[in-house]
């Protein structure tokens, strides 16, 4: 029995594989904007800290692979409307959830009909805010903190047509209880008054952090990104039970090569998953 089908057990959760396409295979396109309006300029060296440009011999398999999780996710956001935010986590530092958000907001955005929001919510270690020099930016903490500050106002277009960002904003010792309270609620909605738009939350991760428990609840999808070979499997039990029963969680094979891929999941979809293919030969990060 596969690591993937002993940690899934009697919980409720559908298994997805990615490797991951850093999708930006396509260069980034600029965005129609105000003079005035904040803005972050993407350059090479950002794109390629976050894992978002492949070598020119990986961009179609990382594309593919990319593409195969993203449906699965727009088609749960076409039938249920609560689920247009996702919660990427996982059990562990260094399984590549933050690579995976921020993939997959990239990916999401070529969607025609969507714009996505990925907010950085890791407030202890913000990958994303660093990689995009966004890091002093007030963010999302700031509008835990002051609820008469209107999230929209925190939010950064960047130069990819369809994706803005949100940094983690303010450091606070008491994020946990802010982001288990009801203003978390409300910046959401707020968020999500955008027409279609779809928010991807970088977290923490699970069993080293409380903060990311205290997010899922308002999460309509989580994503649990497991590296292969790498995360034992009592942790990926224990990172399920402390999501719950019953929420809508899927799985995310991370850093896995053609050859494992029966081994993991009992079947394959004809190529392999690995968004950070260097960082399974050691040679990567593993954010």
């Amino acid at each position: 029995m596969s690591l993937i089908e002993k940690a899934l057990g009697k919980a409720k959760v559908t298994p997805v594989t990615v490797g991951a396409e850093t999708a930006a295979s396509a260069q980034p396109m600029p965005m129609p904007r105000h003079a005035n309006e904040p803005h972050v300029r993407l350059t090479d060296a950002m794109l390629d800290t976050l894992g978002l440009r492949a070598p020119k011999e990986q961009e179609r398999q990382r594309a593919s692979e990319y593409r195969h999780i993203k449906r699965q996710v727009v088609s749960e956001l076409r039938e249920h409307e609560a689920r247009r935010v996702i919660v990427v986590a996982s059990a562990l530092a260094g399984e590549g959830k933050s690579f995976t958000s921020a993939n997959l907001a990239r990916s999401l955005a070529l969607e025609p009909e969507h714009t996505v929001l990925l907010i950085d919510a890791d407030v202890i270690k913000p990958f994303i805010s660093q990689s995009l020099g966004i890091a002093d930016r007030k963010g999302l903490m700031d509008a835990l903190l002051e609820p008469m500050r209107n999230p929209e106002d925190l939010v950064l277009k960047t130069d990819i047509e369809g994706l803005s960002v949100m940094p983690a904003g303010s450091v606070s010792h008491h994020a946990t209880e802010y982001f288990a309270s009801a203003r978390t609620r409300e910046v959401l909605d707020q968020l999500l008054l955008v027409p279609n738009r779809i928010i991807v939350i970088d977290t923490l991760p699970l069993l080293q952090t409380t903060e990311a428990r205290a997010l899922a609840p308002f999460a309509g999808q989580v994503l649990l990104v497991v590296r292969a070979e790498s995360t034992p499997q009592a942790a990926v039990h224990e990172a399920l039970s402390v999501l719950g029963k019953g929420r809508n969680v899927k799985l995310i094979l991370n850093a896995t090569v053609r050859t494992r891929i029966t081994r993991y999941l009992g079947h394959g979809y004809g190529y392999g998953y690995d968004y950070n293919y260097a960082s399974s030969r050691g040679e990567g990060p593993r954010t």
